[in-house]
């Protein structure tokens, strides 16, 4: 099991708890939708507490033991800035709240990503650990958010084998502005 790591920003509440196909984030900043993998459990719930827009974990196993799960997240961003630059400064939030707690990882920018939508983003992997595991995270930017999926993977799991499920994820990844709040949270799922 992976000692789950975040990084908290004071973003949204999330109550309602749903599983579903088609699931949406919604904020007064930022409305984006995305599809989850096929295999794979959506629950706006489990990580509710630590304002956790949505997490996923494979059917047969929950949040707190699955070897492999997902999360996303939007974080608010400058909308003056590139892209790149905008994506670059959080990669680099993440490297420094690590190393404010005394462990030094590594981040590779992988890949430049395409939704199906056609949105641009970028793929990277942060490894160096304590636990030994893996992070792979697809940033998307959006008008005032960095919008972004992360996979966690512990120690001794294929990281590279799982990629393809996060791509799958990212891949669906679309901005809106039609998301209507929940009658008791921020982040929705769809009917099927």
């Amino acid at each position: 099991m992976i000692g789950r790591r975040f990084a908290l920003f004071a973003l949204l509440v999330v109550s309602s708890h749903a599983f579903g196909k088609t699931g949406y984030a919604h904020g007064e900043d930022h409305c984006y939708y995305f599809d989850a993998p096929a295999g794979w459990t959506m629950d706006n719930k489990a990580m509710a507490r630590k304002e956790v827009s949505m997490v996923f974990y494979p059917q047969g196993t929950d949040w707190e033991s699955a070897p492999v799960a997902m999360y996303t997240q939007p974080v608010s961003s400058t909308p003056d800035r590139s892209a790149a630059v905008r994506i670059k400064k959080q990669v680099e939030q993440v490297i420094q709240m690590y190393r404010s707690a005394s462990q030094t990882i590594d981040a590779q920018r992988l890949q430049v990503i395409q939704s199906k939508s056609g949105t641009a983003g970028e793929l990277w992997k942060f490894t160096g650990y304590e636990n030994r595991g893996t992070e792979f995270a697809a940033y998307f930017p959006a008008p005032h958010t960095v919008d972004f999926f992360v996979m966690q993977v512990s120690a001794g799991v294929d990281d590279d084998a799982q990629l393809p499920v996060l791509q799958e994820l990212a891949a669906s990844y679309r901005q809106s502005t039609d998301c209507k709040p929940c009658s008791d949270g921020d982040s929705c799922t769809l009917p099927q």
